[in-house]
Formats: C-alpha cells, structure tokens, sequence
C-alpha cells in the first residue's frame, strides 16, 4: 500500500501543479488589488473631482423658464452615476477573473469558455448588427436632415409672409401660420412613413401587433381632438375672426384673446375667461362685430324699444334718436334711424339702429342709451309703462 501511494506521489507533476496554483494566486491577488485600485481611484480622484466641481461649475438647468436640474440634484446624479460605474467596473472585472479562474483548471476549462461566449457571442453579433444597419441608419439620418432643413424653409416663408415683406395673390397673411402646422405636421408623418420600413424588426409580427394596437388606440381616443383640429383650419382659412376681434358665439360675447389648434378663449365684459371648441364654433353661427363695417359707418347695434299708443308715434321716434345722439360712442354720421317693427295690441314695437366704431362698448353703450331715452321720455312727461290686459274667464253656467 505504501510502495503504490509513493510510486503515485512520483508521478505527480508538481511543477504543473505549481503552475495553476501560482496562476490561480496570481488571478486572486490581481483581482483584489484592482478592487482596491478602482476603490482608490474613485474615492481619491473621482468623487473629489466631482465635488469641486459642482460648487464651482454647477447651475441651474432650465426648459421655458421652468428649473428643471438644480445644482444639488445634479450633484447627487454626478455621485449615482460614479457609483454605478465602479460597481460595474466591480462586475465586469470580477467576471473577466472568473473566466480566467476556471480557464486555468483542466476540469473547468468547459465552463470558463462557455462563460467567455456568453459575453464575446452577444457582443460580436452586437457588431454585426450594427455594421450591417448602417447603411439604413444613413438612410434615416438624410431622410431627417432634409425634412428639417424642409420645415424650417417653411418656417422661414411663413414669417414673411405674416409679416407681409412676401405677398402671394389670394393668400392671406393671417394664412400662413395655420398653413406651416399642417405642412409640417404633413412633412414628419411623411417622414415616419419613410423610416418606418428602414427601423430593425420592422417586419417582425410583434412589431406590426404594437403599431396596429397604437394605431387604434390613437384613432378610438382622438376622434373627438381630431374633429376640433380639422375644424380650426376650416375656421381659419373661413377668416371668421382674428385676435382681439369682438365676436359673439351663441350666448357668449366677448374678445378673442387666444386661439389654438383645438379652441378659442373668449373674454366677456365681466372679465370672464370662456373657452370655446372649435367644434362648437365651427356649428355655430359666429358674429364678428370688428370686421363688420369699415372705418366711417362703423358697425349697426340695435335695440329694441317698445312704446305705447297713448305715446304719439313720431315725437316718441324724435326722443328716441335725440337720446342716441346724446350718446357717447354712437357716430353721428350715418345718422341713428328707428324702425317700426310690429304693431302689438298694447303698444308699438320699435327698433333704435345705432352707428359705432367701438362694437366692444356695447354694453355701456346700451346702458346710457337706456338712461338717455328714460330721461328725455320724462322729461316731455311721457310714462313708459305699457298696459297689458289681463284676461278673465267667466264660469259657464
């Protein structure tokens, strides 16, 4: 038994013993020291630098006035990203010296490649992949570049022509805003359609699922948007209004004071903000009291006034058009007229029509109106007050 253990020792290759040893050492002590080294680095170097640089470099990161990244918040992102690039360093190192760990040993040589193709695999097919999609990526990039430099030549012709320095025959400057968002909303769907086809696994089933699911998402959920959309360039190339027009839609009377894609903001003499769909606007009659007349006769308001019988017709006519002369705002030429609408059983039916260039001062136009027409009926002794007659009904015997 003695004799067969030694014979067993001499055959025992104790340098290549030795040598895996040694090598194994060699990858444990080198996989500490660069622990430590990583550690020092960035504890040493790294994070100090950060540190000093943020108090001295560090401002605020703002989008359209709003304070997006404070100073500390990107410090404390700068000191997050440090350490998860240590620990990743960590992570890549340590598998790097376990592949060369069981690389060493005869027994796991198996395990140490399988390792080593579980990253180099992926990271190979990665390469090729990308190398192989270039060509369609600088299909992409040129489809991009021309669709910007396309929109902002738009951009460039809308300006002159809102500003007027470009004028195109039957365009109408307050045209070209409304006119750019549709060609460029037109210019990048145009340009999705294009780069579509050229995206990786563009073909694939899961990909046609997702942009079917999307697609039908966006048409059940936007129907109602897309209505108001369409029906603010139909209201625009209408020129129906414009900002700071006096306009009323419905029962609301007020100026436009915003428009969007999707509505209107009107602001009433109460100065109450109401919002208006384009829908609505677009079924509803609107009436622009600001591009109604021109610069001399202004536009026509009118009130009704109702006087009666006792009252003689034509000196009620006179106080009348007296009082809307006493009126400020009303224009003297073309003179007030009063129209005889209809001949009630009480009384008669007038209407007082009124020139003005100031349609958004109806309401105290109207007000002093009705205080003028009160006094000077008072004042020639005329009561205001119509009769009505009540009617009785007998009981039947």
């Amino acid at each position: 038994m003695l004799q067969t253990l030694l014979e067993y020792v001499k055959e025992i290759d104790w340098a290549y013993i030795a040598r895996i040893v040694g090598l194994s050492l060699a990858v444990v002590g080198g996989q500490v020291i660069f622990f430590l080294l990583v550690r020092k680095l960035f504890k040493k170097i790294i994070n100090p630098f950060i540190t000093k640089k943020g108090r001295n470099d560090f401002k605020d990161i703002k989008v359209l006035n709003y304070t997006l990244v404070t100073p500390s918040r990107l410090l404390h992102t700068c000191f997050l990203t440090s350490r998860i690039a240590m620990y990743a360093i960590y992570i890549t190192s340590f598998y790097i010296s376990l592949t060369l760990l069981f690389s060493i040993f005869p027994g796991t040589e198996k395990i140490a490649l399988a390792l080593f193709h579980g990253v180099w695999d992926p990271f190979i097919s990665i390469v090729n992949g990308t190398v192989a999609y270039i060509p369609n990526l600088l299909r992409i990039a040129v489809i991009v570049a021309v669709t910007h430099y396309f929109v902002k030549f738009l951009k460039l012709i809308s300006k002159e022509i809102s500003a007027e320095r470009m004028v195109i025959p039957g365009f109408y400057p307050d045209w070209a805003h409304a006119t750019f968002n549709l060609l460029r909303f037109l210019a990048y769907a145009f340009m999705v359609v294009m780069i579509f086809p050229l995206l990786p696994n563009s073909e694939s089933a899961t990909f046609k699922g997702v942009s079917v699911f999307l697609g039908v998402l966006i048409s059940l959920g936007s129907t109602t948007v897309v209505a108001n959309v369409v029906a603010g360039l139909v209201l625009t190339y209408m020129r129906s209004f414009k900002l700071g027009d006096r306009v009323k839609v419905g029962d609301v009377l007020g100026d436009v004071v915003e428009k969007t894609p999707f509505a209107i903001r009107i602001k009433t003499n109460k100065k109450e903000i109401i919002t208006v769909p384009n829908g609505t606007l677009l079924s509803s009659n609107v009436t622009n009291y600001s591009t109604s007349g021109d610069e001399k006769t202004g536009v026509i308001l009118y009130m009704p006034v109702t006087v009666c019988y006792d009252v003689p017709w034509r000196r009620a006519i006179e106080l009348i058009t007296e009082a809307a002369r006493k009126t400020e705002g009303v224009l003297e030429s073309p003179a007030p007229f009063v129209l005889v609408k209809n001949l009630g059983n009480d009384a008669t039916d007038m209407e007082l029509n009124i020139y003005t260039n100031e349609p958004e001062r109806q309401p105290r136009i109207f007000s002093e109106l009705n205080k003028n027409i009160r006094d000077l009926f008072e004042a020639d002794g005329i009561d205001l007050t119509v009769p009505q007659q009540i009617l009785v009904q007998k009981p039947t015997p």
